[in-house]
């Protein structure tokens, strides 16, 4: 059976060549060419299709050594009179060569399958900490927020409120303000709220459109690490060429799946449809998607792992018993997604490719209060959110069949909106701090620009080289509005602007790196990126100060310090990464080391205002002389990748490191400070600034990870454990401008007694800089999600396949020994405590394909009912996870 059009499309041109320029370790004797075709589609790991019949009678060359496909199947099939084509990543063709002008030998087509490694497994053999989530990982516990897919990935930690569906990514304590790169298709999402500093920078994405996750750890030298200290996350969606194929020119899947009875716990619709359809010129891909979810219950089991403080267990226990019996209220949720992208194949290896992705959403906010009685616990919503997240991109390949030019280029848009309308102030009318209800209007626009190319080069058979370059550009307009009036007691300038300011940031890149390996054996990468920012936007804060000169009487006087920003600013940023095989092919060890910069955001520099609603009197201020941040990122590890180790075809996969980030002038929410004017200093809580840090701030641990899978039953283990802790140290006036009053003399003057006035010499003072409080420092007056460094956490996953590998059933533990501080008494001496108490939650899950096209998924979440919070979480929100809860999918693929 010849391969159709359909069959060669499935592949973009830029893939097939890059499949071509693998690299393998062949061994294979001279022999029967249809033999050395079997192994050479199992040491390749490639798809060959050939009749073998019609090569009976020819035999191959001995083929030794390392050589990329393309050219190990030159060498192998050498004079004989047979041609190969690539018609896809993974599929080779063998076809005689035609005799004359008008006769050729058709042949009919047997497949020879490699056994080929997934994306998960590809990890193992990379000497950097990477990891990948794929699809099948992703099914077997259904996301109900995004933040559920990254559970099982060790380094990874999420900022999770359960009410709020925006997901903030944690690499190795990392996070916020583009520490992490998370991007969709490579586009930036850096819409960014500000609030009680749990996730300062979230994005918005459907799970049912992910086709896999890929984290890369540490900061970076290529594409998507402009003013990354963390790492990039990237999340992938769907294409049309994952549901094409040979002999296809249409398919798609529809999903649907419900919670099952009571135990369905507020788990409601939820599904998609996909269709896909193509052909030489193109493909298209449609997508729609629709979830729903309501109040749930949390677990109940081991709630004395929660600690005495959480929720005023201590003070009130039956409104906490209350509280924790009862459902999470306010809960209930609508998320639709749409999914278009349109490929062109255009003449000579090139591909364009348009794309849109939407996102649109509902959420509440809502917080628990104890009775007045303290028997129960209500919940007052004191806030609703309609969210709105577009992405557009247009893509551009060029990959011919020449080693020097694998192009690739994207310019993309994406605009988040959120509209949230707050409750008004719970202050007493006519104490000065009341306000009414209000709507906060908040808009994040990012244009991006991305350039690229890998060129390839070969010296002999063992040397190798792959030089990467190119560039990125992306502008954030940060665009907020608010209907809300100030308090009469509110005279922050420019209030009506609030907490998220308006204002732009710029970030360009030009980066460079070189791969090179030596026989398989050692593989050196060099890398250097040079990063430029500018920073445009307006802010200020109204002060009171001494006046100006000489005075007798020293009442403050009210003075606007406005800032009209317009900064810039470069720095080279280099990479490094060795890697070593000591003899043994299984087992690679690696070292990297690289330095990272990031300049501060628009909301860290210009925010204004209140941070949030509420009665209380907190101010935010800005700080538009906050300094870019320096990381210095070390790690050290090993993998191990095996197979047949226990039984024939089985697959080891194993990966261990250590990390050592180091940060110069972390950016903190400095809750303590003194705006310029002050004569006295700690008197300033509830007076917050972003400030860098004094000290040097660290974040290490020890990640682990291991994946076996032997085909009928596999284990797969993660685990991080993170090390030590920071100090916060900063100067409590931190623009200065500390004063003290001085006399300098006497003037003379009158003392009114009834009607006689009495002469005196009254005092003359003046104000000069107070020196002791411009340089005074204060620690730990931090609020934020680096107050404690993350608690450890891990996961187990068991499983078996049955029925020719159809029925897939497995069991996972998801553990965290949590942070132990606060939970038996809270000193609050910081605004944050760490409310991460430690867990042991089990799951189960099942999958079975009744058909190639009809499977069954079941799964059963937190079996044993347990009350717990995710490591990481928003402490603020106190939003207990779900418990037991079951629920099924149906998928259908066509």
């Amino acid at each position: 059976m010849a391969l159709s059009s359909t069959a060669v499309a499935a592949a973009s041109a830029s893939d097939r060549a890059l499949a071509q320029r693998q690299v393998v370790e062949f061994d294979i004797a001279a022999q029967p060419l249809d033999r050395a075709a079997l192994a050479f589609a199992e040491q390749a790991g490639v798809q060959v299709f050939f009749d073998s019949a019609r090569l009976q009678d020819f035999v191959s060359t001995a083929l030794k050594g390392r050589y990329s496909l393309d050219e190990g199947l030159r060498r192998l099939l050498d004079s004989t009179p047979v041609d190969y084509r690539f018609d896809g990543v993974q599929h080779v063709t063998l076809t005689r060569r035609v005799l004359s002008d008008d006769q050729a030998l058709q042949l009919q087509s047997t497949t020879v399958q490699g056994q080929l490694l997934s994306e998960r497994q590809e990890t193992y053999l990379k000497p950097r900490s990477v990891a990948v989530i794929d699809r099948e990982q992703i099914d077997r516990r259904p996301p109900r927020h995004a933040a559920d897919m990254l559970e099982e990935t060790s380094g990874v930690y999420t900022a999770v409120n359960q009410r709020d569906p925006g997901l903030s990514v944690n690499i190795r304590g990392v996070q916020d303000y583009g520490r992490v790169n998370m991007n969709i298709d490579g586009m930036r999402q850096n819409f960014s709220v500000n609030g009680h500093q749990q996730r300062n920078g979230v994005m918005f994405v459907d799970p049912e459109f992910i086709s896999s996750v890929e984290i890369d750890k540490g900061t970076s030298a290529g594409m998507g690490g402009a003013g990354v200290l963390g790492g990039i996350a990237s999340f992938n969606t769907l294409d049309a060429r994952e549901f094409l194929g040979e002999g296809k020119e249409f398919g798609g899947r529809l999903r649907t799946g419900h919670g099952i009875g009571e135990l369905g716990n507020g788990t409601y619709f939820n599904g998609s449809v996909v269709f896909a359809f193509g052909n030489e010129i193109g493909d298209v891909l449609l997508g729609v998607s629709e979830r729903h979810f309501g109040d749930y219950r949390a677990g109940t089991n081991d709630k004395d792992n929660l600690g005495t403080q959480i929720r005023s267990r201590q003070q009130a226990p039956r409104a906490w018993e209350d509280w924790l019996e009862s459902e999470v209220e306010e809960m209930s949720s609508v998320t639709r997604s749409r999914l278009f992208k349109l490929g062109l194949n255009l003449p000579e290896d090139q591909r364009l490719q348009l794309s849109y992705l939407e996102y649109d959403t509902d959420s509440k906010d809502a917080w628990a209060y104890t009775s007045a009685d303290e028997q129960s616990t209500y919940y007052v919503r004191n806030g609703t959110s309609d969210i709105i997240a577009r992405n557009t991109a247009l893509d551009y390949s060029y990959s011919p069949d020449d080693d020097l030019i694998d192009f690739k280029a994207k310019l993309y848009y994406v605009s988040t909106r959120q509209d949230r309308w707050n409750a008004g102030s719970m202050a007493t009318p006519g104490s000065g701090n009341w306000y009414p209800d209000y709507t906060d209007k908040y808009r994040t626009d990012t244009w991006g620009l991305q350039l690229q190319n890998t060129s390839r080069f070969y010296i002999g058979d063992l040397h190798q080289f792959a030089v990467t370059y190119g560039s990125e550009l992306f502008r954030d307009t940060f665009k907020p509005s608010t209907t809300r009036t100030p308090a009469v007691n509110e005279t922050a300038y420019p209030y009506v602007k609030g907490a998220t300011p308006e204002g732009e940031r710029t970030l360009a890149s030009l980066f460079g790196e070189v791969v090179y390996d030596y026989d398989d054996w050692l593989t050196f990468d060099a890398g250097l990126r040079y990063d430029r920012y500018r920073l445009e936007g307006d802010t200020g804060l109204t002060v009171w100060m001494l006046p100006a000169g000489q005075f007798t009487a020293s009442n403050n006087v009210e003075r606007s310090l406005v800032f009209d920003v317009d900064r810039e600013e470069g720095r080279f940023s280099p990479t490094l990464g060795l890697a070593i095989k000591p003899g043994l092919d299984w087992l690679q060890l690696y070292t990297r080391w690289g330095k990272g910069w990031r300049p501060p955001a628009v909301t860290e520099a210009f925010m204004s205002g209140r941070p949030h609603g509420g009665g209380g009197s907190e101010m935010v201020y800005p700080n538009p002389f906050l300094e870019a941040e320096r990381s210095h990122n070390w790690e050290v590890g090993f993998n191990i990748f095996k197979e047949s180790l226990l039984r024939d075809g089985d697959r080891l996969g194993a990966k261990v490191a250590y990390f050592d980030t180091r940060i110069d002038n972390f950016s903190f929410m400095d809750i303590n400070v003194s705006v310029p004017g002050g004569t006295v200093g700690g008197i300033g809580l509830g007076r917050s600034a972003y400030q860098n840090n004094l000290e040097e701030t660290r974040f290490r641990g020890i990640e682990y990870n291991l994946d076996y899978d032997a085909e009928d039953y596999y284990a797969r283990i993660s685990y991080t454990h993170m090390i030590g802790s920071n100090d916060f140290c900063s100067k409590e006036f931190y623009m200065g401008g500390a004063q003290e009053r001085v006399q300098v003399g006497t003037v003379p003057g009158f003392i009114q007694v009834g009607p006689i006035q009495i002469p005196v010499q009254r005092p003359l003072y003046e104000a000069r800089p107070n020196a002791a409080l411009n340089d005074l420092v204060t620690c730990s007056q931090i609020m934020g999600n680096a107050s404690y460094m993350p608690a450890d956490r891990g996961s187990l996953t068991l499983g078996m396949r049955f029925l020719d590998k159809r029925l897939d059933v497995g069991a996972r533990l998801r553990y965290s020994k949590g942070n132990g501080e606060n939970l038996e008494s809270h000193g609050y001496t910081q605004i944050d405590q760490a409310l991460w108490p430690q867990y042991k939650v089990y799951d189960l899950y099942a999958s079975y394909w009744m058909t190639r096209s009809l499977n069954l998924a079941l799964s059963m979440e937190n079996v044993t009912d347990q009350a717990y919070f995710v490591a990481m979480g928003d402490a603020n929100n106190l939003s207990l996870a779900r418990g037991r809860t079951l629920s099924g999918m149906l998928e259908y693929r066509f």
